[in-house]
């Protein structure tokens, strides 16, 4: 369902782009059959997959993260509770079914429409003689090969094509054609010719099409009407050169045409809307009186006007995230997360997720955590981040590490040989880096204080984690702090401050007490 969104959303902005074009693009030019095509791309635009795309990067402001009252720290013991979400409403797939339902409307109105246009068809009478013999000579200076069975019918309908499994049918209204004389008659029948010849009635498809998958889009309205009438003015100037002494003629049957058709409330998307439009008469009848034709376009304005329009039609701009970790696609899920350990927190998002997550040694910790209707990548991700850990996924595995960086423990010490890293001097005596499993013991935690948050940072929505380096001395006190990561300096001073209030069992090497460097992370969280 994500892939047709993404679909729907970067056809359309493409398809946008164009409709803007072709409408600046027809206040300077007065050729019809370029206003045709550069609408017609519109509409494939709309349907096509890209061949060649640009990506357009945007804000990602999809990102999940967890909630809660106020900072909290990973300590110690702790459990994972998890209960994943399958009564709850997935919003792309009640965007789906809007979607569906929106274009089986559509698609029921057309058939709704072909079986009205049946029914009256059921009651049609073959058309004159002298009908038909009109529209076979019409045909054959038209260069149409087929001509098509004409009908009669005593409803009041716009003159029209109806074709149906390869069969095509010239359907007259009988009133009309007794108010019109034999050269009105001619340029009536010549225009419903034209627009044979033209294929225009196979568009009709396109436009459904169009309508029904995008019938939520403006673009694609507008395009559908802009669509036909251009073609009503092509089959305008295609008569106008065919009939040149019946241009008069001509006027008067589309005058005429327009009242036979007033007070009749006609369908959307009925093929001759665009016919008994009034607000377009008068253009129309302009250019048919026009004494003047435009010649026709040279061979190279024609290649460069369709190498143009091809590369509209196959270049697509696509929207693309800015940000650098991975698509967020997983399923909802709710997790509570109790000063539990990283271990088997990553072992539940494995049985979640269905991925195999390879950690790297030396890396431990505590998690508390409320995830509510997150994608579990989403919750996943946050976690890790908060734990200052990097990750990497490769199709159904995710290696997580520890960003490489100063002060940070080395990965995968040698096996039977426990190592004592040293970070400086305190009073004179050596101060070492804590190494899990290593022969120095982790200081224990036996009294803290829980960072508050800054009001202001607070009201400025300020939220992330802050990664403290605390010296603890050999009686457990903290005797420096250093941030080696923080998303502000009011985060990082209401750490310190609830740091240097900790204390601690001191670590042990050797069976003694020794000063340590231990890394802490705060996360501070907004409801």
């Amino acid at each position: 369902m994500e892939q047709l969104i993404t679909f729907g959303l970067t056809n359309s902005l493409a398809a946008a782009l164009l409709a803007i074009a072709a409408a600046l693009f027809a206040r300077f030019t007065q050729r019809p059959v370029l206003w045709y095509a550069l609408w017609l791309v519109v509409l494939l635009r709309l349907l096509a997959p890209p061949v060649f795309a640009i990506d357009l990067p945007i804000p990602d402001f999809a990102r999940a993260s967890a909630s809660s009252d106020a900072a909290t720290v990973a300590v110690s013991g702790g459990a994972v509770a998890v209960s994943e979400s399958g009564a709850a409403l997935d919003p792309l797939a009640i965007i789906g079914l809007i979607w569906a339902a929106g274009a089986l409307v559509v698609i029921g109105f057309a058939i709704a429409q072909s079986f009205q246009l049946r029914q009256i068809l059921s009651s049609s009478d073959p058309a004159s003689g002298d009908i038909n013999n009109r529209v076979r000579d019409l045909s054959r200076q038209l260069g149409v090969r087929r001509s098509p069975t004409t009908v009669q019918v005593l409803d009041r309908v716009p003159p029209m094509l109806w074709a149906f499994l390869g069969s095509v049918r010239l359907i007259l209204p009988t009133e009309l054609l007794t108010r019109l004389d034999a050269r009105e008659t001619d340029t009536l029948l010549a225009h419903e010719l034209v627009h044979l010849r033209r294929r225009d009635h196979w568009v009709r498809h396109l436009e459904l099409a169009a309508l029904a998958l995008f019938w939520w889009n403006p673009i694609a309205w507008w395009a559908t009407r802009r669509v036909r009438r251009a073609q009503e003015l092509c089959c305008d100037e295609r008569v106008a050169e065919l009939l040149p002494n019946h241009r008069r003629a001509y006027a008067d049957t589309l005058v005429e045409t327009a009242q036979f058709l007033s007070g009749r409330r006609l369908p959307l998307g009925s093929p001759a809307r665009a016919m008994a439009d009034l607000s377009q008469m008068k253009g129309r009848i302009q250019m048919i009186m026009a004494t003047s034709q435009a010649g026709r376009m040279s061979l190279a304005t024609r290649l460069l006007a369709a190498a143009m329009l091809v590369a509209a039609l196959a270049v697509t701009p696509v929207l693309t995230a800015t940000s650098d970790e991975p698509e967020l696609t997983g399923r909802p899920v709710d997790l509570v997360l109790e000063e539990a350990d990283l271990d088997d927190v990553l072992a539940t998002f494995s049985k979640l997720s269905a991925i195999e997550i390879l950690v790297e040694s030396g890396i431990s910790g505590k998690v508390t955590a409320k995830f509510e209707q997150v994608p579990w990548d989403a919750a996943l991700f946050t976690i890790l981040r908060d734990q200052g850990l990097t990750w990497e996924r490769t199709g159904d595995q995710l290696i997580v590490r520890r960003p490489d960086s100063e002060g940070l423990v080395p990965v995968s010490p040698a096996v039977g040989e426990p190592t004592a890293r040293l970070a400086g001097k305190l009073d004179g005596e050596d101060v070492f880096r804590y190494v899990p499993d290593g022969r120095i013991s982790e200081p224990v935690i036996i009294g803290k204080v829980m960072p508050k948050y800054p009001p202001e940072a607070r009201k400025a929505g300020i939220k992330g984690i802050v990664v403290g380096d605390l010296m603890i001395d050999e009686i457990g006190m903290v005797r420096d702090v250093v941030i080696k990561e923080s998303v502000s300096d009011e985060l990082s001073t209401a750490a310190i401050e609830a740091f240097e209030q900790w204390t601690f069992e001191p670590a042990i090497m050797d069976g003694k007490p020794v000063a340590v460097r231990y890394i802490v992370t705060v996360a501070f969280r907004l409801e």
